[in-house]
């Protein structure tokens, strides 16, 4: 290939990077405004858990704004997409719309622990078992311990 066909190439790439910041950005600003219009209650505040999801939004639009202002800069333009890993996003996905799913049964904290576990379970590595169930136990204890018992936030 020639330098000007790699231009080319990074070109198009540019495209799809502008269009998925410009889609984050603009889920990121809907969260938002859906966290801002929850109803106020005992645990909403500056420092309270109820501040929780306007603080994610926020993080997550300075995310978005951050990956458009590298993508216009064309600071992926040398990279190139490689798709032969897309199976295990799919399986990611899945993984964890079926443990979603299946809150209503076992719980919100057993189920992301599942989740996460099982999505471990997808990455190449030595002890994969042990990453998985360590990964597991892990989410399990910051979601019953932090946000269950520290912040006092219900667990379906």
């Amino acid at each position: 290939m020639s330098p000007a066909s790699d231009r080319q190439a990074g070109r198009g790439f540019l495209a799809g990077d502008v269009i998925a910041g410009a889609i984050c950005l603009a889920a990121s600003v809907t969260f938002l405004v859906l966290a801002r219009a929850l109803p106020a209650g005992h645990s909403t505040g500056d420092s309270g858990p109820g501040a929780l999801p306007g603080q994610v939004a926020v993080f997550g639009i300075i995310c978005a704004v951050s990956y458009l202002v590298m993508a216009l800069r064309s600071s992926f333009a040398e990279e190139r997409p490689d798709f032969s890993a897309s199976h295990r996003a799919l399986a990611a996905l899945a993984i964890f719309v079926l443990c979603l799913l299946g809150v209503s049964w076992l719980g919100l904290a057993v189920c992301i622990a599942l989740a996460s576990a099982l999505t471990t379970l997808l990455f190449a590595g030595e002890r994969r078992l042990v990453r998985a169930a360590l990964t597991g136990t892990g989410i399990w204890l910051i979601a019953v311990l932090l946000f269950q018992r520290l912040l006092g936030l219900p667990m379906p």
